[in-house]
């Protein structure tokens, strides 16, 4: 056993609870007021029994008690805050401005203010600061603090109601006041930037979309024609009208849009949100290109399917339900269901390594059978070669899944467009 092993040993045992039983019984001991009231004891049984001079202590422990209880509650009790944004939406990461009005109804200051909860959460390992200290606020005023926050993660901030608290002058114990919000921050999942498409041939002809060799009206040209009665005067092709002495029209292609179906299984991470939220960002990242080519775009999360409207209306609202998202129950419904119009859809379904292994196994002619590409995370050290089997995308989160998909769908594009 290495030294670096009988360190974390010894850490593990020294931290762990072995009477978690008698919890109940001890935890006022882990508040500094509860150490004040066993002093104050102690003081007053040294004055009953031993010399008078314990009363004296008691008596000082006592007022120290009552004075760092009454200041705090008496200071909350003219405070009134309200925090704002200054937008409604962002991704994860982004600097926002925080601002918080704290209005102070007493004609004395208050000091050893802290804004807790609703924004600061830890993931995993991290440790993140737990509250927000501010300056001293005058009596009888309105004061503004604006302080920088960046959202660590996707989510709706604040996360749970803050509050206003303050334990001056002596923090053995804290009063707290609640602060209104009057909107809440959106914290959209961070996209990777994807600069290709896939070759994309739809059939459903639409005013927007990608062109394909179709007679239409939008595209390049692609033949030229006779002329036929009803054609427009603007298509006429006049050097070969004046080789053939008859008039020679331009066929140019048509629009078509290519529906596309992006879907999250929902049985594909269990409680490893790191996992979850690299998933959600690959499903944004797919959305916002996909969207952004005018493709008939719907998407699945938690078994429920949606459309994403055009305009970036629809985009955003797409975005906020992947930032509220919170996994579901998990279902034994195949993820990869095909439907009688999956050869005209194309259905990129973003799993992890053990679920898609499953899937290609139990239903490998099923998904021979419908367009299905699959963007597999892979929660290990390193990405398997059983995960890369069939796998069009593969990421392992142990390195850069960003640069990983930015990579790898540059590739899967230009080899689309090369075949």
């Amino acid at each position: 056993m290495s030294k670096q092993q009988i360190v974390e040993r010894f850490f593990a045992i020294s931290n762990h609870d072995f009477c978690p039983w008698a919890n109940r019984y001890v935890a006022w001991l882990r508040e500094p007021l509860g150490w004040f009231a066993v002093a104050a004891l102690a003081a007053g049984l040294i004055g009953a029994l031993v010399a008078p001079q314990g009363w004296l202590v008691c008596a000082v422990v006592l007022v120290v008690m009552v004075l760092g209880m009454v200041w705090p509650w008496l200071a909350m009790r003219g405070m009134e805050a309200q925090v704002s944004f200054n937008r409604r939406r962002c991704h994860e990461l982004d600097e926002v401005t925080v601002i918080l009005d704290v209005t102070n109804r007493w004609p004395w200051p208050v000091w050893g203010l802290l804004v807790e909860r609703g924004f600061f959460c830890s993931t995993g390992h991290d440790q993140e600061p737990a509250a927000t200290a501010l300056s001293r606020v005058a009596g009888w005023s309105n004061s503004r603090f604006e302080f920088t926050y960046q959202p660590p993660r996707r989510g709706v901030f604040p996360h749970e109601p803050p509050v206003l608290a303050t334990g001056f002058p002596f923090g053995i114990w804290h009063a707290v006041r609640s602060i209104s919000v009057t909107e809440q921050l959106i914290a959209w999942p961070r996209t990777t930037s994807l600069r290709s498409l896939p070759m994309l041939p739809g059939n459903r002809l639409s005013a927007m979309g990608s062109c394909v060799d179709r007679a239409g009206n939008d595209g390049d040209i692609m033949a030229a024609r006779p002329y036929i009665r009803g054609d427009s005067l603007r298509r006429v092709h006049w050097v070969h009208t004046a080789r053939r002495d008859t008039l020679i029209v331009c066929e140019r292609q048509t629009a078509a849009r290519r529906r596309i179906l992006v879907v999250l299984d929902q049985n594909a991470f269990s409680s490893n949100e790191t996992a979850w939220d690299w998933s959600l960002r690959v499903v944004a990242s797919l959305c916002r290109e996909f969207h952004s080519h005018a493709c008939e775009l719907t998407y699945e999360l938690n078994g429920e399917r949606r459309f994403v409207s055009p305009g970036i209306a629809g985009l955003h609202r797409l975005f906020d339900r992947l930032a509220a998202f919170q996994p579901g129950v998990q279902s034994n419904r195949t993820a990869a269901r095909t439907e009688a119009d999956a050869m005209d859809r194309l259905t990129i379904l973003v799993t992890s390594a053990k679920r898609w292994q499953s899937l290609a196994g139990h239903d490998d002619r099923r998904l021979q059978r419908a367009d299905l590409r699959a963007v597999v995370l892979d929660e290990g050290a390193s990405g398997a070669g059983a995960m890369r089997e069939r796998a069009w995308i593969a990421l392992a989160l142990a390195g850069e899944p960003s640069r990983q998909l930015q990579q790898q769908w540059e590739r899967q594009c230009h080899d689309d467009w090369a075949k």
